[in-house]
């Protein structure tokens, strides 16, 4: 399902899984474990292929998704980041030779004394939209 959800190989799972704690969690693996390499992940892959439960499991996972309303489609998001932060100056001030002293990055929020820093920090996500689980 990862992989599926990822757009990834064997050797791109077996990294995931080497550095991301989301992806552990998920396969139920603890840090402690050795991750699977991708030889072992092509393996239980194929062994579900022929024994014809790989089309069963991914069937299940599609309906209990669809019973709660969520379908799996693949995209990017963006996450914004505008917390109001306390600044000791509520607006850019000009250095001695005339330079902005202010983050060029930051906005600043002229409703109250405070200075809003907002970046945008665009990252590739998933995001839930209309397509059933396939390999």
């Amino acid at each position: 399902m990862l992989q599926s959800w990822y757009g990834l190989s064997d050797p791109g799972l077996e990294k995931q899984l080497a550095r991301d704690l989301m992806f552990r969690r998920f396969i139920n693996l603890g840090l402690s474990e050795s991750v699977p390499d991708h030889s072992t992940v092509w393996r239980f892959r194929n062994t579900l292929t022929k024994q014809g439960l790989l089309d069963t499991l991914l069937s299940e996972v599609n309906r209990k998704l669809s019973a709660k309303g969520l379908y799996i489609k693949t995209g990017e998001a963006v996450i914004v980041d505008a917390t109001v932060i306390e600044a000791k100056q509520s607006r850019p001030r000009k250095g001695k030779d005339g330079e902005d002293t202010q983050d060029s990055e930051a906005g600043y929020n002229g409703k109250t004394a405070s200075t809003t820093a907002t970046r945008r920090m665009s990252t590739s996500m998933k995001t839930v939209s209309s397509k059933p689980l396939t390999m």
